[in-house]
């Protein structure tokens, strides 16, 4: 019963929003609402469980026996709120203006040299910051830019997040330490052995970037020739753009000083000593106060963000009502054995990338301890029965990262999306298609060739 519940939860979810039924808050809240009640009912819980379900998948649930704590969306979702805050008032500033006119000097409007930029700095960044760092440094250093020369926005979105979805497998990412531990094998063993497909990833996600800049030339009518005909009158057109635009909030004077405001900021978070929200909420106040002093105009600047700040932050706590009701009616639990059970156990040897297939859609839209700790944990039984070991049973379990960060559990997609005016199922689609389902298969083929994923 929770399975089908489960199950259908999902499918409602995607339907109701890729046929623009709903909004995205309310389908994050009004549908696991209804399926919630329902499994209520099926479980012979009380409506004062449903929203301790809700509570814990918003602000934290304590586990008593481990013990231990799992926090909800509260934590990245003010996170999310005050870095948007920050961020906003740092591009009226002028803050991110050099770093523009930088890659438009370089660039010359050659669309595929910009696309290239963004990979190599999405990659560098995820190397030591998380999913949200990485979200929020690029779309701040390079949405004007793609404003300005009429790029893709889609394109910004997935390209930022595919080289993500590969960091986050480095041995102090989330997903590593979990199925390392699911699987009872040390972190680093894991990773040397994830390594080499990682690294074909890398080189895979730049080479299509590649290829989309191609693309996005042909779309604009931009040849190599073009280059040699843009005028640094031209060019210094395009930057004018970009330094002229409001420019009553820039603040040229105090670029120094916001730019180490900035990098204190990202280096604080980076180190992950203190919550995010909090440096991004000071940084935020000191902000207001250095570059508008006066109280009347710092006022009207929040009011002014407050559309850019408050649909994101609202969404990503509509995920904590998701992810709680999945969770805390045994939903998760039940769809992790469901998915387990089902794995045909007479295909002996072909089980590790069956099972990893079959686990992917898990890993997307589960969250990531019920996927890890749920199914990886009982498919680890299941595996070495045949011959498979815990570390090839591992290496099965994070194939599916492929496409990990399309996830609607993740919050910080949410502030992607609504940054590059996307709907999160069309960001879905155009993640899968250029760079989900290449990285899945490539990750299938270079463990099956190294051996830590036998056929």
């Amino acid at each position: 019963m929770l399975t089908a519940l489960a199950l259908a939860m999902i499918v409602s979810f995607i339907v109701l929003l890729s046929m623009k039924k709903l909004s995205v808050f309310n389908a994050l809240t009004i549908v696991p609402l209804v399926f919630g009640i329902v499994a209520m009912f099926a479980t012979g819980s009380s409506p004062s469980d449903l929203f301790t379900w809700i509570k814990e998948g918003i602000f934290y649930s304590v586990d008593y026996e481990a013990p231990s704590v799992s926090m909800g969306v509260i934590s990245p979702g003010l996170t999310i709120l005050f870095s948007i805050l920050y961020f906003d008032l740092m591009l009226g500033v002028g803050l991110f203006d050099p770093v523009a006119a930088f890659f438009i000097r370089m660039a010359k409007g050659d669309p595929l040299k910009v696309l290239m930029s963004t990979v190599m700095v999405a990659s560098v960044v995820s190397l030591n910051g998380d999913t949200t760092t990485t979200i929020i440094i690029c779309v701040s250093a390079f949405i004007n830019l793609y404003k300005q020369l009429g790029l893709k926005l889609s394109y910004l979105a997935i390209i930022i997040v595919a080289p993500i979805g590969i960091w986050n497998q480095l041995p102090w990412g989330g997903p590593t330490i979990a199925s390392a531990t699911a699987q009872s094998i040390e972190v680093n063993e894991l990773f040397a052995t994830l390594l080499p497909g990682l690294l074909c990833a890398q080189v895979a996600v730049i080479v299509i970037t590649y290829f989309l800049g191609r693309k996005e030339r042909k779309r604009l009518g931009w040849s190599p020739e073009d280059a040699k005909a843009i005028s640094p009158e031209q060019i210094d057109l395009m930057i004018a753009a970009v330094r002229d635009k409001e420019v009553e909030l820039k603040r040229p004077k105090l670029f120094v000083f916001n730019l180490i405001l900035t990098l204190v900021a990202v280096v604080l978070l980076i180190q992950g000593e203190i919550h995010g929200s909090i440096i991004f909420m000071l940084a935020s106040a000191i902000a207001l106060l250095v570059n508008y002093p006066n109280v009347d105009e710092s006022s009207q600047r929040l009011e002014d963000l407050a559309s850019d700040v408050l649909p994101t932050a609202v969404i990503t706590l509509g995920a904590g009502v998701f992810s709680g009701v999945l969770t805390g009616s045994g939903m998760a639990t039940a769809l992790a054995n469901f998915i387990a059970n089902i794995i045909p156990t007479e295909l002996s040897s072909h089980m590790a990338p069956i099972y990893a297939v079959i686990a992917t859609p898990a890993i997307c839209f589960l969250p990531q301890d019920a996927f890890y700790f749920g199914i990886a944990s009982v498919m680890k039984g299941v595996m070495g029965q045949f011959g498979i070991t815990a570390t090839q049973a591992a290496v099965a379990s994070m194939v599916g990262q492929s496409f990990r960060l399309v996830s609607p559990v993740i919050p910080a997609l949410y502030m992607l999306c609504g940054e590059t005016k996307m709907n999160f199922p069309d960001f879905m689609k155009e993640y899968g298609k250029y760079y989900g389902l290449i990285l899945l298969v490539l990750y299938l083929v270079v463990y099956g060739l190294i051996g830590a994923l036998p056929y």
